[in-house]
């Protein structure tokens, strides 16, 4: 009989240990994604940044083809034009309001030469990206109106056919050496701060669990 009390007792002691081990485990990891993630962030951040200096990438990197900035008043418009190489082939533009304040808002109407339409937007966000497909060698007008209370600076930004362009797949701009990372970061944290809140989740369940089991031990 007291064989087997002993083994019962190691066992239930056993099991409990287990218990405790598993929610650790799993905070540990979440943490860990966390300090990945900001490791990665730190190590893309030039040496020469100083405190207060912006040193994140802007949307104007993604793109091959970037104007002049813009400045428009409320109830203004502006026409930025774009001459396309090819045809049959995606677009890629955006749109960034550079000072953006809340509140500020545009229109965005696309035209050819001959009047053809190829869309309308209105936007309330700082960036906005969008695409449509070439169909002919052209110039497409980019008709931006200032629909907010403030004057805006915007640029507008090009990219004929990504799935080829230089930016977006040259392993050393600053796309893959700076957005991409940044992304991945960003996803390590938020998963990282799941992974740890599961982990201190299941150590209390398994705290209570191991509490009521320990009064056998």
């Amino acid at each position: 009989m007291n064989h087997c009390h002993c083994r019962n007792k190691i066992k239930n002691w056993d099991t409990l240990v287990d218990m405790i081990t598993r929610g650790l485990v799993v905070m540990t990891t979440g943490v860990a994604m966390i300090i990945v993630a900001f490791v990665t962030v730190y190590s893309i951040i030039p040496p020469t940044v100083g405190a207060g200096e912006k040193f994140f990438p802007t949307p104007e990197n993604m793109f091959d083809s970037v104007t002049e900035n813009q400045k428009i008043e409320p109830g203004s418009g502006f026409t930025f034009s774009h001459t396309s190489g090819t045809s049959q082939v995606p677009l890629m533009w955006g749109l960034h309001i550079i000072d953006y304040q809340q509140d500020d808002s545009v229109s965005i109407t696309i035209s050819n030469i001959f009047g053809d339409k190829f869309g309308s937007f209105v936007d309330a966000d700082p960036i906005f990206i969008k695409s449509f497909m070439i169909p002919k060698v052209d110039t497409y007008n980019f008709d931006v109106e200032n629909k907010g209370k403030n004057p805006i600076t915007v640029a507008m930004m090009f990219t004929e056919n990504p799935e080829k362009s230089k930016t977006l797949n040259d392993p050393n701009s600053v796309f893959h050496k700076s957005i991409v990372p940044l992304a991945i970061a960003g996803l390590l944290v938020i998963v990282g701060i799941i992974v740890l809140i599961a982990g201190i989740i299941l150590s209390i369940v398994d705290w209570k669990k191991g509490k009521n089991q320990s009064r056998y031990i």
